[in-house]
């Protein structure tokens, strides 16, 4: 009895076996695809930012033209805007607008010269803004892509067009804050905290997206440099 209750459970034995097998096969299978997924998303993500980024150089005049390829990305237009405040007064504004590119759970944003990368709920700059204070001067680089709504996704490629001009403001008296409107406000905080300035969210337009309001000690003047870039965004 007993050899006969051993012969059948071997055979028991082995479909729990190739049952296990198979669960962890399956499961193997589930996580490499995801790591592959997201292996792909991360590298999507790092050539939209360095493609960006070239795009949109400011360092320039005139026309240019760069390519970015979209495999599960998309692409869009933002409305976004820079202000430079006196007290409460505006002194400076411009609709600068912002380009966002998402991959699964990847997001490069660029807004006013300044490049950020984000995953789910981090985010850090890849490319910081251009602003330095010194000897009481608030120098400040501000690129606005002046660009239509536009929305697009991949498969396929898409080209950044841009024309860029040149301007500037010089702003004197005191008390002077820079505004910058954007969806990755803890990271603006914490460069403009490290560049000695302190600083509040608010809402300057009445809009979902708040401001980042960075106020530097004793200013006396502002220098700001407006690179208009004329982006097209087109297939």
């Amino acid at each position: 009895m007993i050899a006969r209750d051993r012969a059948q459970s071997a055979p028991i034995g082995v479909a729990i076996l190739l049952a296990v097998t198979v669960v962890s096969m399956s499961a193997l299978t589930v996580t490499i695809g995801s790591v592959v997924e997201e292996g792909a998303s991360e590298a999507e993500a790092r050539g939209a930012a360095a493609s960006m980024d070239a795009a949109l150089d400011a360092e320039r005049y005139g026309p240019h033209e760069r390519t970015l390829t979209l495999h599960e990305g998309r692409l869009r237009t933002v409305d976004r805007s820079v202000r430079v405040l006196v007290g409460e007064r505006i002194a400076f504004e411009r609709a600068v607008g912002g380009l966002v590119f998402t991959a699964g759970d990847r997001r490069v944003r660029y807004v006013g010269g300044a490049t950020v990368r984000g995953t789910g709920t981090g985010a850090a700059f890849h490319a910081p803004p251009s602003l330095s204070v010194r000897n009481g001067t608030l120098f400040l680089d501000v690129s606005t892509l002046d660009a239509p709504a536009v929305a697009v996704a991949g498969p396929g490629t898409v080209t950044l067009r841009t024309n860029v001009t040149h301007d500037r403001r010089h702003l004197t008296g005191g008390g002077y804050a820079v505004a910058v409107e954007t969806r990755t406000p803890a990271v603006w905080e914490r460069w403009f905290a490290d560049m000695g300035a302190t600083t509040t969210r608010r809402s300057l337009d009445g809009d979902d997206v708040p401001s980042v309001v960075a106020r530097f000690p004793d200013l006396r003047e502002v220098y700001v440099f407006v690179h208009d870039l004329h982006l097209e965004v087109g297939r």
